[in-house]
């Protein structure tokens, strides 16, 4: 595909088996963003090539959101989920502070425009490209998947991506995650760009969360007020699930959150 290089064998072309999925550790590049990424998917043991698999897509793949999935696909108790789902994790090489700034935040809209505020900040329509013609056309390509029942995952500013592809209502993600999404970027700018119609056409699941103690970071106030705007709005097609982690805070929400994920049919 002229828009998307795989570079094999820069870490690894064997396979790293963990517990029930097999992992395969690669770098890609992608022609939309202009910039590398790790690429981590992760197949069922008994994957063969004429069964169809949902595909979930995490942000994060390389951090601790990332790490912790892979690590809890192991366990026998996921074994429904893991065995009709393969499950692709992209992460940044290199400053990731600042490049996830980039290809998460949405950008600015000042006179009917969108502009982002700089090359490394605001960019996130660019990411969501590189994800809808380029990333999962590959997998589509190179695995018999469901493309109707894919699912993206996102941990704070990825939780933030996650509700951005949600608000541009297409059909890329059926299924979205969004885990101690960081929702007040930028004013709550993420709101602006919200597609979704009263008379929704395309079904769609959304699952956000936050911790209980996440009042100083303003994940929680952020995420009360997505609940409280999709109460109100009651999207024809649009089932939310809305879970407040007693106790937990930006990072310990994440296993629970990822239990419940994998828990669903």
């Amino acid at each position: 595909m002229k828009y998307f290089i795989i570079i094999a064998a820069i870490f690894s072309l064997a396979q790293n088996l963990i517990g029930q999925v097999n992992t395969t550790k690669t770098v890609i590049y992608s022609q939309k963003v202009k910039d590398s990424f790790e690429l981590f998917v992760s197949t069922p043991k008994n994957w063969t090539a004429d069964k169809i698999y949902n595909v979930v897509y995490y942000c994060d793949a390389n951090l601790k959101s990332g790490n912790k999935l892979r690590q809890m696909l192991a366990a026998e108790k996921y074994q429904n989920k893991v065995e009709h789902t393969i499950f692709v994790g992209f992460g940044h090489i290199g400053k990731t502070r600042v490049l996830r700034r980039r290809d998460f935040i949405p950008p600015l809209i000042k006179n009917g425009n969108t502009l982002p505020r700089s090359k490394n900040y605001g960019q996130t329509e660019a990411f969501y490209q590189f994800l809808k013609t380029e990333l999962i056309p590959t997998i589509n390509a190179k695995y018999k998947t469901n493309p109707e029942n894919n699912s993206i995952v996102g941990h704070s500013l990825g939780g933030l991506f996650a509700f951005y592809c949600l608000f541009k209502n297409e059909q890329l993600f059926k299924n979205h995650f969004a885990l101690s999404p960081a929702l007040w970027i930028e004013h709550y700018i993420i709101y602006k760009f919200n597609q979704i119609t009263i008379d929704n056409p395309n079904y769609r699941y959304l699952y956000f969360s936050t911790g209980g103690w996440e009042q100083i970071n303003r994940i929680k106030k952020g995420t009360n007020k997505m609940q409280s705007f999709l109460a109100h709005k009651q999207y024809k097609n649009l089932d939310f699930v809305y879970q407040i982690q007693k106790g937990k805070t930006h990072n310990s929400q994440v296993e629970p959150c990822l239990y419940f994920i994998l828990q669903l049919p």
